[in-house]
C-alpha cells in the first residue's frame, strides 16, 4: 500500500500536465476548425478569415520571447496558470459579443489577438516543466514529450470532430460556449499543479544572449530548428485557409472539414506513440524527408479533388511522419538546452516558427483571394517538391538525432548509482564552459 501510494504521489505531476496539455491541445484543435468555418459563415471573405487566422498567429511572434523570459522570472507552473486564466476571460467575452449581436469581425480579431498573445507562453511554461516532471515519475524524456505529442494528435482527431457536430447540430453559438467550458477545465488543472509547485530558484540566471551563444555552437541544435521552419510555411495555413476554402468552393458540409482535421489527427497521435514508445530507431533526416513528402501529397490531393475516401486517407497518412518529427524536435531541444536555458530557447524556437506562420497565412490569404485556390495549392506543391531536394542533398553525415539521443538519463530500471555527465554550463560575464557533474539515482 505504501509502495503504490509512492507511486502514485510521484507519477501525479505528470499526468496532470499531461491532462493539461491534452485539454489545451483540444481547446485549440476546436478553434481552428471553428474560427475560420465562424468568420467565412458570418462574413463570406476569404480575405477576412486569413486576417482573423493572422490575427491569432501574430502576437505570439512577439510573446514567445517575452514569455520564455517570463518563464525564468515568475516560474513554470505560475506563468502556464496567469496564461489560462486570461485566455479563458478573453475566449468568454465572444459568445456574450454573440449573443448581444454586437460580434464585429474586427472585434472578434482583437479578443483573438489578444488571447492568442498568451497561449505560446502558456504553452512554453508546460514544455519547461517536462523534463522535470518525467524525472519525478521516472519516466525518459523521449517518451514523455512523445505522449505529449500523441496528446496531441488524438485531439486533432477529437477536436475536429466535435467541432463539426457542435456546428452542423448545435450551432455557432454553442460551439463558442463550449470552447470557455474547456477553457474552464485547463484552468482548474493548471490551479492544482500550482498549488502543489516546488518553490524553486534557476541557478546561473541567464541572458538571450547566452542562448544565442548556445545556438552559435552547437551546430545540431541550430541547424535542427532551421531544417524546421519550412513546416510552417504551410502549418496553420493548411487549417485556417487550405482546409475551409476547399471545403467552401466544393460545397462540402463542415462535418467532412472535421473529418480530414481528424485523419491528420490520428496520423500524427500514431506517429507520437511509435516516437515514444522506440525513440532511437529514428533518423532526423530520414523523417524530415518523409514530412516534406508527406506535405507535397497533402496539397496534391486537394488540388485534383480526389474522392473523399482518397483525401481522407492521403490525410491520415500525412500526420504519421509529423506526429513523430514534432515528439522529436521538441525532445532534441529540451536534451540540448541546460535546464537554466530552455525557457530561452524553447522562445526562441517559437517565435521563429510563429513568424513564418504568421506571414505565410497572410500570404496565402492574399494569394486565395487574387488567384484562387487551385493556383495557390500548385505553388505549394512545387515549392515543398523542392524542399524534398534541398533536405535529401543537404543531409548530414552525422544524424542529429543519433548524436542528441545519447544525452538521455539512463532510465531508472537500469541499477545505476552514480553517472557522470557533462553540463553546459553558463554565468553572466563569462563565456560558456563545459563542467564534470555527478547525477546520482537513489
Amino acid at each position: 500500500m505504501l509502495l503504490w501510494i509512492r507511486w502514485a504521489s510521484h507519477k501525479t505531476p505528470l499526468k496532470l500536465l499531461w491532462t493539461a496539455e491534452g485539454t489545451s491541445s483540444l481547446v485549440n484543435q476546436f478553434m481552428q476548425l471553428l474560427l475560420p468555418w465562424y468568420v467565412l459563415s458570418t462574413t463570406g471573405s476569404l480575405l477576412w478569415t486569413g486576417f482573423i487566422g493572422f490575427c491569432s498567429l501574430l502576437p505570439n511572434i512577439f510573446s514567445s520571447l517575452y514569455g520564455g523570459k517570463m518563464i525564468d522570472k515568475l516560474g513554470r507552473s505560475k506563468m502556464m496558470l496567469s496564461c489560462e486564466v486570461i485566455q479563458f476571460v478573453l475566449l468568454g467575452a465572444i459568445p456574450i459579443l454573440i449573443a448581444c449581436h454586437v460580434a464585429y469581425p474586427w472585434l472578434i480579431g482583437v479578443l483573438i489577438f489578444l488571447s492568442s498573445f498568451f497561449d505560446a507562453p502558456g504553452q512554453l511554461a508546460r514544455t519547461a516543466l517536462a523534463p522535470t516532471f518525467s524525472r519525478y515519475a521516472e519516466v525518459s524524456l523521449p517518451r514523455a514529450t512523445g505522449v505529449v505529442e500523441a496528446l496531441d494528435g488524438i485531439m486533432s482527431v477529437f477536436g475536429p470532430i466535435l467541432g463539426g457536430i457542435f456546428i452542423a447540430f448545435l450551432g455557432l453559438y454553442a460551439s463558442w460556449v463550449a470552447v470557455v467550458v474547456m477553457c474552464a477545465f485547463t484552468v482548474l488543472i493548471s490551479l492544482t499543479i500550482y498549488s502543489r509547485r516546488n518553490r524553486r530558484l534557476l541557478s546561473n540566471p541567464t541572458t538571450f544572449s547566452h542562448a544565442w551563444q548556445l545556438l552559435k555552437a552547437d551546430h545540431v541544435l541550430r541547424d535542427s530548428i532551421l531544417f524546421t521552419m519550412p513546416f510552417f510555411i504551410l502549418g496553420q495555413s493548411w487549417e485556417l485557409l487550405l482546409l475551409p476554402g476547399y471545403i467552401y468552393q466544393y460545397h462540402y458540409d463542415p462535418v467532412y472539414l472535421g473529418l480530414l482535421g481528424a485523419a491528420f489527427g490520428l496520423g500524427a497521435f500514431m506517429g507520437a506513440l511509435y516516437f515514444a514508445r522506440a525513440a532511437k530507431k529514428f533518423k532526423f533526416f530520414t523523417l524530415l524527408t518523409a514530412n516534406y513528402a508527406a506535405y507535397t501529397l497533402s496539397v496534391l490531393v486537394l488540388y485534383y479533388n480526389f474522392p473523399k475516401t482518397v483525401v481522407l486517407g492521403a490525410t491520415w497518412l500525412c500526420g504519421i511522419p509529423f506526429g513523430a518529427f514534432s515528439a522529436m524536435i521538441s525532445t532534441l531541444i529540451l536534451l540540448r538546452a541546460p535546464e537554466n536555458l530552455r525557457g530561452k530557447i524553447l522562445g526562441i524556437f517559437a517565435t521563429a516558427s510563429y513568424t513564418v506562420e504568421s506571414l505565410c497565412v497572410l500570404g496565402i490569404a492574399v494569394f486565395m483571394h487574387f488567384l484562387g485556390l487551385q493556383k495557390t495549392l500548385a505553388f505549394m506543391a512545387y515549392m515543398f517538391s523542392g524542399l524534398i531536394l534541398i533536405s535529401v542533398i543537404g543531409r548530414k553525415k552525422n544524424d542529429f538525432w543519433a548524436e542528441t539521443s545519447g544525452k538521455t538519463p539512463l532510465p531508472p530500471w537500469q541499477k545505476v548509482k552514480k553517472k557522470k555527465v557533462l553540463l553546459l554550463e553558463y554565468k553572466p560575464g563569462m563565456p560558456p564552459r563545459r563542467t564534470e557533474h555527478i547525477w546520482t539515482h537513489k
